[in-house]
């Protein structure tokens, strides 16, 4: 027995609209998905590009790390070289004066012979801008290139100022290699005070 009422011969309100899957039922726009399809090309080309962008630039800076730790080394070794190539001079003259016959030179001629080399060691240095630090009595004393080993009283130099010097001092250009070892002049002793010297500070 088929018996229908009204409820079932009138769908429901807006079941046309929905498919199967109770979606929206519509047409699609071909030109909207073939712009988004390019749109999706063009970004990744893009992204490509970036890629490929960024891959070239660190392997340039990778490559220019590697020139810079070459270049430092060169620059190292030809300052090596430069210093060993005027001392070797001086090395040679060593060993002349080791084959000397001791017994056919007197002690003046062996001073002499050493004068001579310190004399071409000092050249050798200020080729390479490497000047003695050697201050004189009155000289103003500099803590950046002196070193005050002991205080002395130095009669006709100023209390503070250089009274003499123990060891010379070396500087490449403006930079102190080793500072020069000196005596600074300090104020009359006290009449207790047989030794006439303090050490620096007091």
């Amino acid at each position: 027995m088929n018996t229908m009422n009204e409820h079932d011969t009138n769908p429901a309100p807006g079941a046309d609209e929905f498919g199967d899957a109770g979606g929206p039922v519509g047409d699609i726009d071909p030109d909207a998905i073939a712009s988004a399809s390019d749109h999706a090309a063009e970004l990744e080309a893009r992204i490509e590009e970036l890629t490929s962008r960024y891959q070239r630039a660190l392997a340039d800076f990778q490559n220019y790390q590697r020139r810079a730790v070459e270049n430092e080394r060169e620059a190292r070794r030809q300052g090596v070289t430069s210093v060993v190539s005027h001392l070797l001079a001086v090395l040679d003259n060593f060993d002349l004066a080791l084959k000397i016959d001791p017994e056919k030179v007197t002690g003046a001629q062996i001073l002499q012979g050493v004068s001579m080399v310190r004399a071409q060691m000092l050249q050798a240095l200020g080729a390479i801008d490497v000047r003695p630090v050697e201050p004189a009595p009155g000289d103003e004393f500099d803590p950046r290139r002196h070193e005050a080993v002991v205080q002395v009283e130095a009669p006709g130099i100023a209390p503070g100022r250089i009274a003499s010097s123990f060891q010379a001092g070396y500087a490449l250009g403006e930079r102190v290699l080793r500072p020069a070892k000196v005596a600074v002049a300090r104020p009359p002793a006290e009449a207790n005070d047989p030794t006439g010297a303090t050490p620096p500070g007091h």
